[in-house]
């Protein structure tokens, strides 16, 4: 941090940027320099400038899972919802960064009010991102925070269809006690139990029992 502040007293312009957009802040955020993204607030660093792709300084930090560089930029007022070129919001970003996501930030972004089914351009929201990346606690912090179980991509495909198609065992299950269709079926005719079976005995049993417990459930009315 010495040698950012140094410069920055020196007359460094605290809100340049490179051809595609990046900012000193951006950059400092997604690397978790708390001090210097501070000192560069201090001179009058925008805290919402985004790059060519729509990142902000919050996107690229929630994306990365840094925890107390996402709290500095919402204490000075980072829009929480911030939306991506793409139309991807922080939270997506964290719902599906790293191995098995960044549920400390998801909490974070949910509690200071971002849009838990907020959609990119595909019609991704969190939940689903996280689904298919197999990030369980994010699935259950996300869930806990409301988000809509069956909301699907423009192909149809639900957050159960991408977790069964990728063998999240433990995420189908989770989706399926949260009330999940299981009889999911996509826009090109195929089935979350077709893409289950790829994966082994276990999960094919269990979206195959869920199915089947659907279908004996009377109908309304009936």
């Amino acid at each position: 941090m010495d040698a950012a502040e140094a410069l920055l007293e020196a007359g460094a312009a605290a809100g340049a940027a490179t051809a595609n957009g990046a900012t000193p802040l951006l950059v400092a955020a997604q690397g978790g320099h708390v001090g210097v993204m501070r000192a560069l607030l201090a001179k009058g660093a925008a805290v919402d400038a985004a790059d060519v792709f729509g990142w902000t300084p919050l996107y690229i930090a929630s994306q990365c899972g840094n925890l107390e560089a996402v709290r500095a930029l919402l204490a000075r007022g980072a829009p929480v919802d911030a939306a991506a070129a793409d139309g991807a919001t922080p939270l997506l970003a964290a719902s599906q960064g790293g191995h098995g996501g960044h549920p400390a930030v998801v909490r974070e972004l949910l509690g200071v009010g971002a849009v838990v089914d907020a959609r990119d351009e595909d019609g991704r929201t969190p939940l689903w991102v996280a689904a298919r990346e197999g990030c369980l606690e994010v699935v259950r912090e996300l869930l806990a925070a409301g988000a809509a179980v069956n909301a699907a991509r423009y192909d149809l495909r639900t957050p159960l269809f991408v977790a069964s198609a990728n063998g999240h065992l433990e995420v189908v299950r989770e989706l399926l006690a949260r009330g999940a269709t299981p009889a999911v079926v996509d826009a090109y005719g195929l089935s979350a139990l077709a893409k289950a079976r790829r994966h082994g005995p276990a999960l094919a049993a269990l979206l195959r029992a869920a199915v089947r417990k659907g279908a004996r459930k009377p109908r309304q009315g009936v």
